[in-house]
């Protein structure tokens, strides 16, 4: 199978978190050659977005919660999804909450980080709305290291490529911390940000930030 993926994406960073703490044999490649609105791209997957799975059947998986859900039903040792049916729909609600309460603002504020392009009012609405996204997760998130249980899951791979996301837009805004205001949120993130996994997809992410 083949991945496309763009490092910084934190939803193509989601599947690539799950390949490594699975330590499947997926080979991760960038779109072809125009990016995600090429034809040839497109052809695979008419979105145009990352992430896309291409299946040895020929068949182009997208949706990184989908493609996420896939890889423990075709490798589910070791797994990442709870057997717990409680735990397990909080994991899937993981896989939901960034994607409705994080990543509209993301898009939003990426799109002006140029000051020459930068609506402060917009800017401020939706910090607002990107820190009350972040009281969601912690809300929901567990006592326990991993954002569910004991022990890793896809919703981890879910939440930490989003959460240093989040950390570069407060960066590169000069915005107050807002992980820091949530005492789960911020307890999570820390220890999220040790553990070597993570940390591989994390440095990803940053690595592919254009140098200025």
């Amino acid at each position: 199978m083949k991945l496309y993926s763009v490092p910084i994406s934190p939803f193509a960073a989601r599947v690539r978190l799950s390949i490594y703490r699975k330590g499947l044999n997926i080979e991760i490649v960038p779109p072809p050659e125009g990016g995600i609105k090429s034809d040839a791209y497109l052809a695979l997957n008419p979105m145009g977005q990352v992430p896309t799975l291409l299946l040895d059947s020929g068949f182009a998986l997208p949706e990184s919660a989908t493609i996420l859900e896939y890889l423990e039903d075709v490798f589910p040792t070791p797994s990442l999804r709870p057997t717990d049916v409680e735990d397990l729909a909080r994991v899937r609600l993981f896989l939901r909450l960034p994607d409705f309460h994080i990543r509209p603002s993301i898009f939003a504020l990426r799109g002006m980080r140029d000051p020459a392009n930068r609506n402060e009012d917009v800017v401020k609405s939706q910090f607002e709305v990107l820190d009350q996204g972040l009281s969601y997760i912690d809300h929901y998130l567990s006592d326990d290291v991993w954002a569910v249980g004991d022990r890793p899951s896809i919703a981890d791979c879910a939440l930490v490529p989003i959460l240093n996301i989040v950390s570069l837009m407060v960066s590169v805004y000069d915005h107050s911390d807002l992980i820091s205001k949530y005492q789960k949120l911020n307890a999570y993130w820390q220890a999220a940000k040790t553990d070597e996994i993570n940390a591989k997809v994390i440095a990803e992410q940053l690595a592919a930030i254009p140098k200025a």
